[in-house]
Parts: C-alpha cells; structure tokens; sequence
C-alpha cells in the first residue's frame, strides 16, 4: 500500500505575508488537496540556497510523521537545473537542485531520489514553487506516482559540503544569530570567537545578565549566538554568512 503524506509544509524566502505563499496554497488546494499545510518557514536566507539548507535540515526532526515538505529558494528558477523529489527518513522534500536539499538528504539514512519531469511545461518559467514543486506535492498527497527519473545522490549539488557550516545561517526576530553547526560538534567548555569577541557558552538566557553574549545549544540542536535582553546581531556586527571560530 502506498504512503500518502499527512502533512504538507512551506519552506521559502518568499517572505511573512507574501502572496507567492498565497498562490502556492491556493495551487495545492487547486490540486485537489485537503491535507493540513504548515506554515514552517517563509524568510529563509533569501537568495541564499546553502545557509537555507542547514536551516531547513534542523527543522525536519520535530514535523510530524508522513509530511512533503515544499522547498523553494530557488534564484535560478527557470534555469536548466533540476527539481527534485526526495524521500528522507519518512518525510517528502521537494525543491531545486541548488543544494537546497543537500544537507538533509546528506544527514538521512534512507534515501529515495528522483527528478521531477511533467510532459507538460509550466506556462511561466519564474515561479517553479507554484507550478512544478506544488502539483508534484498533489500528486504524492493523492497517492499517485511523481514522473521522473531516479538520481544518484552524489550528482546533488550540495553532497560533498560538510555535516557543519561555521557561519550564521539565520537571524530570528529578537536578533539571536544561528549558525550551521550541530550542537554535539562543540564542548560546553569552548567558546566561539567572532569579530575578535570571545563569547562563552551557557544553557540558557537567564544564566547570564542582561546584556551579555553567550552561545547555545537553540530547540533545534543549532548552535545560536545570543544577548540576553538584547540583540547579538547589532551587538556583535553579525549578519547571514558572518563566519566564527571555536576556541
């Protein structure tokens, strides 16, 4: 019996109110959908398809079971790469080849890959999130097969960067910096240097006073640079793709 997704969510740079995710869910529904959709993520790293990866790959673990994940930071949509469709450890992604979907598909241990192939080509060649990934999305989500052919992995772009990006891949609202990099990979013991500050590691907000930097261990097992009632982004000169070392 074919597994049908119970879930689908959104991960784009399209940005928090933006119509393309309007159009993106109305193109589901159009499909003939009626799974619930998850608003997972819309200001990724714009334009940035390798900070997003890791981003993205840290938040698979806690989607509920069964989930297709549509994936679109995709600046060189209506290129010659390829859309993808991967099964990852019981959960869908669908996205561009631009490394997007490398890091998680790096970090599964069951992976299915194909591309995704439509006899027909979409009518506009900008917007491949509404009219190749969402149909793709549909047609999983109706339990029917997705055209295409199978991939050898090692061909994504993306399959030799490293398990660890020593860079912030994202800031949230209140200015904390995530970076690439696993929690496991760093002691408690050792600390981050960036932009010639020294910043020591603790649990949680309230084991530092306000206004101090630290780092931890984020809900996502990221590493996150973090100012306790404050902002590390201004504080420290921090932005996506500042990079750090440990010390």
């Amino acid at each position: 019996m074919q597994i049908t997704p119970d879930f689908i969510a959104l991960f784009t740079d399209f940005g928090v109110g933006s119509h393309y995710v309007g159009q993106l869910k109305a193109r589901l529904y159009g499909e003939g959908v009626t799974q619930q959709i998850i608003d997972l993520c819309a200001d990724a790293p714009i334009y940035d398809s390798r900070a997003s990866a890791y981003l993205l790959a840290s938040f698979l673990e806690y989607l509920p079971k069964h989930t297709v994940i549509i994936a679109v930071v995709d600046p060189g949509v209506g290129s010659d790469r390829r859309a993808l469709l991967t099964k990852c450890d019981g959960h869908w992604l669908i996205g561009p080849d631009n490394g997007l979907l490398a890091v998680a598909i790096n970090y599964a241990k069951e992976v299915h890959l194909q591309t995704i192939q439509f006899k027909v080509k979409p009518k506009h060649c900008t917007f491949h999130g509404r009219d190749i990934f969402a149909p793709a999305a549909a047609l999983l989500c109706n339990g029917q097969d997705v055209p295409g052919d199978e991939v050898d992995k090692m061909t994504v772009v993306g399959a030799d960067w490293p398990n660890d990006l020593f860079q912030i891949i994202y800031i949230d609202h209140y200015g904390n910096a995530v970076s690439g990099v696993a929690g496991d990979t760093l002691m408690f013991s050792q600390r981050i240097k960036v932009n010639d500050i020294e910043i020591p590691h603790a649990k949680t907000f309230s084991a530092v006073e306000p206004g101090s930097c630290f780092w931890y261990v984020n809900a996502n097992n990221l590493v996150e640079v973090a100012v306790n009632c404050g902002m590390a982004s201004k504080q420290l000169k921090l932005a996506i793709g500042s990079e750090f070392e440990v010390i």
